[in-house]
């Protein structure tokens, strides 16, 4: 059950936001610029839980530099993900690795789909799978046509996460804090009804079974990482940071 990965039928660039960003405060422009980094920071990660391949240094380059700006300790993971492909881990032994945690044939070591951990009989599809489904379509959102994979496989629960972000800034930018705020209450929602209540197994198994330090460290990244980010939506709502002064590409979805 290999993850597949599609061209992006629908694009999110964060650089056409950029111009609406001139001339305001520099507390607001700060806050921007710390969700455009956490926003690049997820898109980045679900990449990682692709099969390696030769683009695989501009994503780590790119996974780095946004988790130094919102993830301290996470970053310092990415950092010995990007030299464990400097060293000795040849992209072929990261191949294998993949396939051993991920694809099987016989077992999944690490298997990346959410039913899996979250309900009865560790099956695919199950319920959870379809709760997903659900959340994504209520956002307008479909799988891609070239995404083969489940609507609870890792990389696009992750990507979900790139697109709501997306969308708080892109509210925060028309001055519809009332927007805004509700997609940070969603970015919760999800995060903790789904990444949260299956990722840390998850990643616990890659650490358990990886013969890489790539693989080892993407795990720690990984689950540093969503645990930070329920620290900063927890923060946010409950201390009103999101109620200053009023003045992406993503490979699993579709828009309906």
């Amino acid at each position: 059950m290999p993850a597949s990965k599609g061209p992006a039928t629908h694009q999110f660039n964060p650089d056409t936001l950029n111009d609406r960003f001139l001339g305001i405060d520099m507390e607001t422009n700060n806050h921007i610029n710390h969700e455009l980094s956490r926003m690049e920071a997820f898109r980045f990660l679900s990449e990682c839980y692709f099969l390696p391949n030769s683009a695989l240094s501009d994503t780590l380059n790119g996974l780095e530099l946004h988790l130094t700006n919102v993830s301290a300790p996470a970053a310092d993971f990415a950092r010995h993900m990007r030299k464990a492909t400097e060293n000795d881990q040849s992209l072929e032994a990261l191949k294998v690795d993949f396939a051993k945690l991920f694809v099987g044939p016989y077992q999944l070591l690490a298997a990346p789909y959410g039913s899996v951990y979250l309900d009865k009989g560790r099956t695919l599809m199950g319920d959870s799978t379809l709760d997903v489904e659900n959340i994504y379509r209520e956002e307008g959102l479909d799988t891609a046509k070239d995404f083969k994979d489940a609507p609870d496989h890792i990389t696009a629960e992750l990507e979900f996460m790139h697109y709501l972000i997306f969308r708080e800034i892109e509210a925060f930018s028309n001055s519809d804090m009332e927007t805004a705020i509700g997609c940070v209450q969603k970015q919760k929602y999800f995060l903790e009804r789904h990444l949260l209540a299956w990722v840390p197994e998850f990643t616990a198994s890659i650490i358990e079974n990886a013969d890489t330090l790539f693989y080892q460290n993407l795990a720690k990244a990984t689950q540093t990482f969503l645990l930070e980010n329920d620290q900063i939506l927890c923060a946010a709502l409950d201390s009103g940071d999101l109620n200053l002064k009023k003045h992406p590409e993503i490979n699993s979805f579709r828009m309906q």
